[in-house]
């Protein structure tokens, strides 16, 4: 295993990136598309259901493969930002899918916020055919996507990750090595549950506060001086008070999903949860009261539904 490695990184310092293959073109992926051509590389997409972005990407100049397996053949690296573990083992395991089509030399990376475990099992199967996996999700949101301005959270080996670093450099404005194999995924569901509970605390808290009366622009000018105030408060509280709900696109049923994933992290690891499970609770709530398609910033409706209000209080 190690003698592999070794090759695969003396191949991987000799090889210069240029072809860019990406799997995923919702807000976050087709933005990374966007600001990898934008940096030069040659692009191949592969599409799924809308087209839209797809057709976008093309028009500017990207290649549409046939199959995972397809578009992997024809690059260096393959980007791959979708939903969530399944929907990426589908696209590394599946007939025709990036496994087959993997080389000597190439790299897989992911962006998918996923499960931990599946990083060294995708890892162990493309090392098999001389090919690197890392598993690097992204932080922050698709208006920093479009600026090339995301921070990458990474896991794998470190000779790897410094291979593909310019091709990074395109879309994020960090790069942060967690550690081996399945470190950037845990990273970034631990992440996510700081940022997904302090969602649902600012809902709850705004909605006894709408309750109570209060002038709710007042309440939040006082949160914003004081320890209540985050980067989460900022992306969602111009939705309660002004109906923008832009600052943080990200579906709540995909909340749910995240915060199971990470009290299933936090019971591996015979962590504590308590917190985890009462706001993973929230956002499961929210999906099944018919919420879950709308972005985070709309658990706001959840407890206004709950507390018999209308909307936004």
């Amino acid at each position: 295993m190690n003698t592999n490695n070794t090759s695969l990184n003396e191949t991987a310092s000799a090889a210069r990136i240029e072809r860019v293959g990406m799997i995923g073109l919702g807000l976050m992926g087709s933005a990374i598309a966007a600001q990898v051509m934008r940096r030069g590389f040659k692009l191949s997409v592969l599409g799924h259901r809308s087209r839209e972005a797809l057709e976008a990407l093309v028009a500017q100049g990207a290649t549409e493969a046939v199959s995972a397996a397809d578009l992997a053949r024809n690059v260096d690296v393959v980007i791959v930002c979708v939903t969530g573990t399944p929907q990426v083992r589908d696209a590394v395991f599946r007939e025709n899918g990036l496994l087959a089509g993997a080389h000597e030399g190439s790299i897989v990376i992911d962006s998918t916020t996923a499960d931990a475990d599946f990083a060294d099992e995708a890892a162990s199967a493309f090392a098999a055919k001389g090919a690197a996996f890392l598993d690097a999700p992204v932080n922050r949101t698709p208006k920093e996507a479009r600026e090339g301005r995301l921070n990458v959270l990474a896991g794998g080996d470190a000779a790897v990750l410094d291979r593909v670093r310019p091709l990074m450099a395109a879309y994020a404005e960090t790069v942060h090595h967690l550690g081996a194999h399945g470190s950037g995924y845990r990273a970034k569901l631990i992440h996510n549950f700081i940022a997904q509970a302090n969602g649902a605390i600012l809902a709850e808290a705004f909605g006894t506060a709408a309750k109570a009366q209060l002038n709710l622009h007042e309440f939040a000018a006082v949160c914003r001086l004081s320890g209540a105030h985050s980067k989460t408060f900022d992306r969602i509280i111009p939705y309660l008070l002004e109906g923008d709900d832009s600052g943080q696109q990200f579906a709540i049923r995909n909340a749910a999903k995240d915060m199971r994933s990470y009290s299933q992290l936090a019971a591996a690891y015979s962590s504590t949860a308590i917190l985890a499970e009462a706001v993973r609770q929230m956002y499961v709530l929210g999906t099944n009261l018919g919420h879950g398609d709308q972005y985070v910033p709309h658990m706001f409706d959840v407890i206004a539904q709950l507390n018999g209000m209308k909307k936004n209080g």
